[in-house]
Order: structure tokens, then C-alpha cells, then sequence
């Protein structure tokens, strides 16, 4: 995989592969799928924070496709989330900040970083989601946005990562 400093790279990346179902169902149909990566980078700007990455999500999405199917779109790090929630009101990222803070047990982590907080909600919150689009487009309710969830920053480049295939 690639690495990349720049805050705003973008890249797409084709992986061709054949599936043989023949030994599985006994017919002689091959399926070609095409495996098709979008990365864009974040910054954030506080330890723990929600940003709300649906319109940056919808254009990765968008250069990837103008068809039906299922979008697999994950963060490559363990100290934050990906999560669908409210868009509409902006009390709401803060609120759930405050909730996520108040889930961290009072015990020792035996982790030298001081960041095992951020391990522990990052695990309960997720890594990854799996989201039906049509005509390219995320098919998301009326107030549901995608949450990118940072739990251990600021940081200058967070990757997220929208896949589908084709």
C-alpha cells in the first residue's frame, strides 16, 4: 500500500481478480470482479473528535462508481472509529464525545503510549463499515451522516478508506 504525507492525496487503485466458482456450485461460470480503493486523508485538530466525512465519503464513492452494490469504507488505525449517526444537529457529535469519554473504565492500562483509552473505544466503536449505494451514491436515511471518530489526535493524516467492487 501506499504512503503518502499529503493531507489531501487521493488515489484509485484497480485490483483485478477472478473468481472460479465451478468446485463450489459445479457450473463452468467464471465472475470477474474489479476490487476499486479511494483513500483520502484528515486532519484533526483535539485529542478526541467527530467529524462528520459523508460529502468527502460520497465523492470517493462517486470516482469509484456509478452503480449499484456495497461500499466497505474503514480507517487503517486503531486509535479512531468510523461510525453512521445524526447529521442534523451539531450538538450531536459533542454529545456523543462526552458519552464515549464516560465509557472508559477507571483502570490501569499497562500500555506505555497513555493511549489505551483510545484502543479501547476504537474496538467497541469499529474500524469499518459495510454501506449499500445506488448510482454511486451512499443510500443513507434522512439524518444519517458518516462519523469519522478520532480518539487519540490531533493528528495531520488520518486515512479513510472507501472500497467497492465491481
Amino acid at each position: 500500500m501506499e504512503q503518502s504525507a499529503g493531507l489531501s492525496t487521493q488515489r484509485v487503485r484497480n485490483v483485478a481478480t477472478a473468481f472460479d466458482w465451478r468446485d463450489l456450485i459445479g457450473g463452468a461460470h467464471i465472475i470477474r470482479a474489479m476490487l476499486r480503493e479511494q483513500t483520502f486523508s484528515l486532519r484533526t485538530t483535539a485529542r478526541e473528535q467527530i467529524l462528520i466525512i459523508t460529502s468527502e465519503v460520497q465523492k470517493a464513492l462517486g470516482t469509484l462508481t456509478s452503480g449499484d452494490g456495497i461500499a466497505t469504507i474503514i480507517v487503517p488505525h486503531t486509535t479512531c472509529a468510523i461510525s453512521v449517526n445524526e447529521n442534523a444537529d451539531p450538538d450531536v457529535p459533542a454529545d456523543l464525545t462526552s458519552a464515549l469519554r464516560a465509557l472508559v473504565p477507571k483502570v490501569h492500562f499497562a500500555h506505555g503510549e497513555g493511549n489505551s483509552d483510545a484502543h479501547f473505544l476504537s474496538l467497541l466503536i469499529g474500524c469499518s463499515l459495510s454501506w449499500p449505494y445506488r448510482a454511486g451514491k451512499l443510500i443513507l436515511g434522512t439524518w444519517q451522516g458518516i462519523y469519522f471518530v478520532e480518539l487519540d489526535g490531533p493528528r495531520s493524516a488520518r486515512k479513510v478508506s472507501v472500497y467497492v467492487n465491481e
